[in-house]
């Protein structure tokens, strides 16, 4: 099993390439790995990225698209500048989240909805970033949208981290349950294999699990694919949660990405890593 480790909180993965980027949302960073090679810092505060970045993705120029989670905006870095592409605090009261972009370039972005330390979950819209920055927002709300992709139906799956489900919004805008997940469970990252298989990152459950054909219906049981071992001693010590996870384009191989179960611990503490799973 091959590791990156030494991480704060992994999130958003995304092969590109024979490279795997990732946000470091704690240590305010996005990375590049190329398995075998160490890691590099692509952009961070120092270069104008984002205090808190979230979900990656790119336009059709090759432009990096990264959401600013804190700050309620999407950036853009295209040659070593750094701008920012919409605004989204108009349209979000709480921190903004991960992302799904389009081959056109139209960004699909989530956010919290509410405030999870203190508030009863409650369902807020995606908001579409159009290629030129412009925003509008979805007429389906979803509670906590994280991990979103788009599979070959047209469909966007959006995991829903406080429902405990994973929900599809087709491409005539209706929305339907496509997974019921254990209560508790905390479906976070998810992604598509190229045969269709739906994998999603259960982080409150510490999980990897394999979602049952669509055909089986949304109650259908999810399948077990992978459960790291708590970190045995040393000031991380305890249980890791999986927050996400990108399936090579080969399909041969998943890249999972976990740390402390215990966020404040994380933000202290190295905890997190990533690991790749052979399919």
């Amino acid at each position: 099993m091959t590791m990156l480790d030494g991480l704060g909180f992994p999130e958003a993965l995304r092969w590109r390439g024979e490279s795997l980027w990732f946000s470091d949302m704690f240590r305010s960073r996005v990375m590049r790995w190329q398995p075998g090679r160490p890691a590099e810092t692509v952009l961070d505060l120092e270069g104008g990225g984002p205090t808190m970045p979230g979900g990656l993705g790119w336009l059709p120029d090759g432009s990096l698209l990264v959401v600013d989670c804190t700050e309620r905006r999407l950036l853009r870095e295209h040659d070593g500048t750094v701008t920012t592409h919409a605004d989204l605090s108009g349209l979000m009261t709480h921190s903004a989240n991960d992302m799904h972009v389009d081959p056109d370039g139209t960004a699909w972005v989530g956010g919290y909805g509410f405030d999870p330390e203190a508030d009863e979950p409650v369902a807020a819209p995606l908001v579409r970033v159009h290629p030129d920055g412009t925003v509008s927002t979805t007429a389906a709300a979803f509670v906590f949208a994280n991990g979103c992709e788009r599979e070959a139906s047209g469909a966007l799956l959006v995991a829903e981290t406080f429902a405990d489900r994973v929900s599809a919004l087709s491409s005539q805008n209706e929305l339907s349950v496509r997974a019921r997940l254990a209560s508790g469970s905390g479906p976070d990252g998810l992604s598509i294999a190229p045969d269709g298989t739906v994998y999603v990152a259960l982080a409150f459950a510490g999980a990897l699990v394999r979602l049952a054909s669509a055909d089986a219906g949304p109650d259908a049981a999810a399948e077990l694919v992978h459960a790291p071992k708590p970190i045995a001693d040393g000031p991380g010590a305890g249980p890791l949660g999986v927050y996400d996870c990108a399936v090579h384009p080969d399909g041969t191989r998943i890249a999972v990405a976990m740390a402390s179960l215990d966020e404040a611990l994380a933000e202290r503490v190295d905890t997190g890593r990533i690991v790749l799973l052979d399919l």
